[in-house]
């Protein structure tokens, strides 16, 4: 059994530790920092993967160099290298050679100015210790390419039954700065279309070159029969030969068309990414044994502009963690470890003094593809910058909150492409099935509420763009400042997310191959969403008590619902029992429902609540079914609903011959999927302005209830479904 990393040496009789000095002497194995495991979230701490060094740095100098080793060699085939502390090594080299673990008390600074590469099982930073591999104030240089290669070999369970190495682990300090890319996604100028060699872009772009790789994303809307029978990605990874302004040459020709979303004319185009990045931290063998990436506790991390590719071992499907006796000594092997992700930042608080740019850690312009389950996963982490990363091919979610106390991080300005998904329930490890949470394809999947969501842009996950529809979480522990540690009552919060509101969701878009933009269970108000080519929703979800949805844009392919199976819906609240969802400066095209709650039964208001209520207001709608909300029974004896309608100031085009042999186009209606004949009275949507005209008010009951009242009633109002009663 290896020993475990302690905060402070400890002496006792049952294992080793390696100190600084690569001396060995005997101390007890304790979790990280000798507290209690929340600090780390490593319950059987983390191992010392270099205890016993071949090599340690004598002093500063070249890694190339051999009289900065203490052995007078250069770092070769399976050493354990440890660079002390207070020494400064600078990496110089382009090297095949696998070594077992590289062990960071002190300084590894990587060649600005020549391309270098290490081959490693893990590299572990300490608390004292600094990885750098460029850094804001000098980058690596954009002709020079510098490369981690995480090695393929067997995990020694010996040393670590947990399999926590494999890849970077850091307490420390790490930064990585590769040459700038600007921006690193952009949206395209013109279509692209089967047979095209050269992409228009929208602005010009910096830092792009010939040899990269850049993604387009498949955006066609599929229909409901493609999705159950399966489907070919259209996603196309293609290499650039040159750049000229905003002009991009590719190497091949287009596969596939890639398409907007027209309203008339073209309202939406797809967007291009840019995968390739001159820092790269990338497994040897992605069909091996894959690296992973772990920032823990208060490490000090800025990575930017930084490749990760074919990383992460946890794979979709049911965990299978190592179990351990109350001694920490293994009982069974794990074959599908949790938290092993691609880039992970866990229990992660940051320095203790905020870094000068005001987050906890920092992720900029970094791209990971190809990734076992997550792309990049926040968990139990706060306060940090997500921000302009691209993240492609990921097996379960691209951009995950992993928990749901992960507060006060601002996501801004990220792109996430292609995520497979696992929709079959498996084993919870709580003697039953349950939904693989974050497994289901999302591209941004947000465990909970509270942080901050702006400029993000999802496409071609297998279920959605957004999900933000995980159950309900009760009471989590939040960060009382920057730099607080959650495990420490005085530095923490208790935060009850019943009613919680999401911090902000703003100007973010969906679109491709995906069943839902946006999925959502919370508070709060989602501001200037677009989504389209969606298959099912746009967007979907209840809140608990009340949200706002303004300037909501959803756009279909209109071609889809010739088929009469195919209802894609704009916005679909699916219950708003005691609720107040407001709908306003909506524009909805081309469904077959813009706005759709449907009908409950044998439904009572909550004790103390007020029925619920939808209004929707200011908006447009062109598609077959405009509103289609279906209030509730009104209770006992009196008038008072248990759910209510509103639709004021709205204008209403119609869609005709798009399924219209089925049933015909309406702007409202009662009756669009309903039971017939129901006898129980439903209250009326309540309409003001109708089509935009003042005083065009009047209410519509539902078709097979003939209200009594005073003024007169028609059924056969043209665009209307259902009684209308001025």
């Amino acid at each position: 059994m290896g020993s475990r990393l302690a905060a402070h040496c400890v002496c006792s009789a049952t294992v080793f530790v390696a100190l600084s000095c690569g001396t060995a002497v005997p101390v007890q194995a304790q979790n990280l920092h000798a507290q209690t495991p929340s600090v780390s979230g490593m319950p059987q701490g983390v191992p010392f993967f270099c205890a016993n060094p071949t090599l340690t740095s004598a002093g500063n100098g070249a890694w190339s160099d051999a009289r900065t080793w203490s052995t007078r060699r250069v770092p070769g085939a399976n050493d354990k290298v440890a660079i002390a502390a207070g020494h400064h090594v600078t990496y110089d080299s382009v090297s095949d050679s696998r070594l077992d673990c590289i062990e960071v008390r002190g300084h590894l600074a990587f060649s600005h100015e020549k391309d270098s590469r290490v081959k490693v099982g893990t590299v572990m930073v300490l608390e004292e210790g600094h990885l750098e591999i460029g850094s804001s104030a000098r980058a690596i240089a954009p002709n020079v390419t510098v490369e981690i290669v995480v090695a393929d070999q067997p995990i020694n369970t010996d040393v670590d039954p947990g399999q926590v190495g494999t890849g970077i682990i850091a307490l420390g300090k790490v930064t990585m700065h590769g040459a700038v890319k600007t921006p690193t996604f952009v949206r395209v100028r013109r279509e692209p279309l089967a047979g095209d060699t050269t992409l228009d872009l929208e602005q010009p772009v910096a830092g792009w070159k010939g040899g990269d790789y850049v993604v387009i994303p498949d955006t066609r809307q599929l229909r409901a029969s493609e999705r159950e029978t399966g489907f070919s990605s259209q996603t196309e990874r293609v290499q650039i030969v040159s750049i000229s302004g905003a002009q991009v040459t590719l190497a091949a020709p287009l596969r596939f068309a890639h398409r907007g979303a027209a309203a008339g004319t073209l309202k939406f185009l797809p967007h291009v990414a840019n995968l390739s990045r001159n820092v790269i931290v990338r497994s040897e063998n992605p069909r091996g044994t894959r690296g992973h990436t772990m920032f823990i506790s208060r490490a000090d991390i800025d990575l930017r502009y930084v490749e990760f590719r074919d990383l992460g071992r946890t794979r979709m499907g049911a965990l299978n963690n190592t179990r351990f006796a109350s001694d920490n000594q293994p009982l069974k092997m794990g074959t599908n470890q949790i938290g092993r992700y691609a880039v992970h930042f866990h229990h992660h608080s940051g320095p203790k003094t905020t870094p000068g740019n005001g987050y906890q850690f920092t992720l900029v312009g970094n791209a990971v593809s190809d990734a076992a389950k997550w792309g990049m996963t926040i968990h139990r982490s706060h306060y940090g910058l997500i921000q302009d990363n691209v993240v492609y091919g990921t097996r379960g979610a691209g951009i995950v909150t992993e928990d749901g106390s992960e507060s006060f991080n601002v996501f801004d300005h990220n792109f996430s492409i292609q995520s497979a998904g696992n929709q079959s329930p498996v084993d919870s490890g709580y003697g039953g099935p349950a939904l693989d949470l974050g497994g289901e394809g999302a591209a941004f999947w947000f465990r909970g509420p509270n942080n901050y969501i702006r400029n993000n842009v999802g496409t071609n996950g297998q279920k959605s763009g957004f999900a933000l529809s995980a159950a309900v979480l009760g009471t989590v522990r939040i960060p009382a400042f920057k730099g607080a540690d959650t495990s420490r009552a005085a530095e923490s919060v208790q935060f009850d997310t019943t009613n919680a509101s999401v911090l902000e969701f703003a100007n973010n878009e969906a679109y491709g191959t995906m069943q839902t933009g946006l999925a959502w269970v919370w508070n709060g108000t989602v501001s200037t969403f677009a989504a389209w080519h969606l298959s099912q929703h746009g967007f979907s979800g209840i809140p608990p008590e009340k949200l706002i949805v303004d300037k909501l844009t959803v756009l279909g392919d209109p071609s889809i619902l010739a088929l009469p199976s195919e209802k894609p819906v704009g916005m679909l609240i699916a219950n708003y029992m005691s609720r107040s969802v407001t709908v306003t400066n909506a524009d909805i095209q081309g469904m077959r429902v813009g706005v759709s709650s449907p009908f409950f039964y044998n439904q009572t208001p909550e004790p103390g609540r007020p029925g619920g209520s939808v209004v929707i207001e200011n908006s447009h709608f062109r598609n077959q079914i405009g509103v289609n909300v279906a209030t509730a029974y009104v209770t006992g004896n009196t008038a008072e609903p248990v759910k209510s309608a509103v639709v004021r100031n709205s204008a209403f085009e119609s869609l005709d011959g798009k399924g219209a042999e089925t049933w015909p186009s309406e702007s409202i209606s009662m009756n669009y999927g309903m039971t017939p004949r129901d006898p129980k009275p439903r209250a009326p949507v309540q309409v003001y302005d109708y089509n935009k005209q003042p005083g065009n008010d009047f209410r519509v009951y539902y078709s097979y209830q003939a209200p009594e009242a005073a003024a007169p009633c028609h059924n056969a109002i043209p665009g209307i479904g259902g009684w209308v009663c001025k």
